[in-house]
């Protein structure tokens, strides 16, 4: 394989990962590209991963897949900077929720978003936002570390927004 081939195919894998909200798998890295050779896309995945090393934002791997992310020392000057649009709006709403109330339980999550919010909590567990925990017969919702280093800030502080933003839309009525 030529070398031009072989850029053109790093630089197709780079587009695809700055373009996912989600990591990506090498099966389906390997359709965009167009390599039936797993092998050889997880060796143009490790040299861009040397590439950005000293970067901004870095390449990362891990069982759901590869995609880019940025430096934990930058998150919280730029994580302002996106509508983390990767986030459906139910699932916003429902994450607001349970950052509102923590802990909350599932149960109450349903009675106000209904039976979508399984779905929802379902996500956002996988995502690593939220954590759940066996409580009788539903569960009690709770946020992670992960919710902290995604959103940029601790979740005390993201909770005293919400609550003054829903103080003032009270004050409205």
């Amino acid at each position: 394989m030529t070398d031009t081939a072989s850029m053109d195919q790093k630089r197709l894998l780079e587009a695809a990962l700055f373009m996912a909200s989600e990591p990506l798998g090498l099966e389906r890295l390997s359709k965009i590209v167009g390599i039936h050779s797993l092998g050889y896309i997880k060796q143009l995945l490790l040299e861009i991963e040397k590439d950005y090393l000293h970067r901004g934002f870095h390449l990362v791997g891990d069982k759901e897949g590869w995609m880019f992310q940025v430096d934990n020392m930058f998150l919280p000057k730029v994580a302002s900077l996106t509508p983390y649009s990767d986030l459906p709006e139910g699932e916003k709403r429902c994450l607001a929720l349970v950052a509102y109330k923590e802990p909350v339980l599932q149960s109450a999550v349903i009675k106000v978003q209904g039976n979508k919010a399984y779905t929802y909590i379902k996500h956002l567990v996988k995502k690593g936002l939220i954590k759940t925990e066996k409580y009788g017969r539903t569960k009690s919702l709770g946020l992670t570390q992960e919710f902290e280093r995604y959103f940029g800030e601790n979740k005390e502080a993201i909770k005293e927004r919400l609550t003054a933003k829903i103080n003032r839309k009270e004050n409205e009525i």
